[in-house]
């Protein structure tokens, strides 16, 4: 795609088409989308994606989908119509990448594996994100995060008094969903130097060993003997109650819930020890080094009214203002991208009517 120097942010001129849904591969695009790429997020008609209807929602919209689909085009997709899987290759004529998060051989089904896209389409980055890989005897199993934190070794790491306890986050979701941010940004640079397109693959399990391994599995990262074992770099930690709330800090000697919470923070910092209050949820909205930074933004969806989102975390000092889309509804660019295709209004009626867009 030729570069708009009028575009916002450093991924402008990029062009993405996102099949993915729930969270890991909607999240790892809409980095993508901070940063200015052209994300063109695929869904069915119908019923879209299913986190449009997770958790917390006003006017319809729910606030995980609110987020991680910002900055986005909806096109309203068939992909088991043959006219369906035929606009997503014109789209992909003019595309630098494509992303999945569909179980192995899904999209081999559809016609839309990498090899039966790769000799059409040699320029194209495909990057495809699954549970546990395309090998193994896990391979066909259908993962949601619970699952790899199974697997992964996480639960015994946060179990309390012999029972294991899970995360509280959908945390290997979100980190396979850097991991393929990461990725596909890292495969855009390979394609910019001129080494032209790619098949990358990223499984959440691959994503959350990689991510638990520096600390949790340091004693299982020597083979042989003659190893100094230690235990987990967490157990140096210590939430302690205070007498207005708690602090998280280094281990102490002693309580400390006859003090408050601010004379604590002051002795802390006053010889440099690392120390922080302990957040509610709601209380992080107006913590002061979070307004500071401005980390939080209140912005106004044409749906769900005035919310609260986080600002992009990477700062890219000219380039600090980052586009401020909205998350679409089902479809909204539907017509408007099958018109940059070529189609006419008339086909894009008859399309409609034949089901293969919405």
């Amino acid at each position: 795609m030729p570069i708009d120097s009028t575009a916002i942010g450093p991924l402008s001129g990029a062009r993405i088409i996102d099949l993915s849904a729930v969270v890991s591969g909607p999240m790892a695009a809409v980095v993508l989308a901070d940063q200015g790429a052209e994300v063109i997020k695929i869904e069915p008609p119908g019923w879209g994606d299913g986190v449009r209807y997770l958790g917390a929602s006003r006017g319809g919209v729910s606030a995980i989908f609110s987020l991680i689909n910002r900055n986005k085009k909806s096109v309203a997709i068939n992909l088991k119509h043959a006219e369906g899987r035929l606009i997503v290759r014109r789209l992909l004529a003019e595309a630098d990448g494509l992303m999945h998060n569909y179980r192995p051989g899904k999209m081999e089904k559809l016609g839309l594996g990498y090899h039966d896209l790769a000799a059409e389409f040699p320029h194209l980055i495909y990057l495809a994100i699954s549970g546990m890989g395309d090998i193994g005897p896990y391979a066909g199993q259908k993962v949601y995060d619970y699952v790899i934190q199974g697997l992964s070794g996480i639960l015994e790491a946060q179990a309390t008094r012999d029972r294991y306890e899970m995360v509280r986050t959908i945390i290997f979701d979100k980190v396979t969903a850097l991991t393929a941010a990461q990725a596909m940004t890292a495969a855009l640079y390979n394609k910019a130097v001129g080494r032209g397109g790619n098949l990358v693959k990223v499984s959440m399990l691959d994503a959350g060993i990689y991510f638990n391994w520096p600390d949790l599995m340091w004693n299982e990262s020597f083979v042989g003997d003659d190893v100094y074992y230690s235990g987990d770099l967490a157990d140096q930690y210590v939430v302690s109650t205070t007498a207005d709330g708690a602090i998280v800090s280094h281990r102490l000697n002693g309580a400390v819930d006859e003090y408050d919470t601010e004379s604590l923070l002051n002795l802390f910092a006053q010889h440099e020890i690392p120390v922080a209050r302990v957040n509610g949820r709601r209380d992080v909205l107006s913590d002061p080094q979070v307004v500071a930074q401005g980390t939080l933004r209140e912005v106004v969806h044409p749906e769900a009214g005035r919310m609260i989102q986080p600002r992009p975390p990477s700062r890219f000092g000219r380039l600090e203002v980052f586009p401020e889309e909205p998350s679409p509804g089902l479809g909204d660019h539907t017509d408007e991208v099958l018109s940059t295709l070529g189609y006419s209004q008339q086909d894009i009626t008859t399309l409609r009517e034949q089901g293969a867009i919405g």
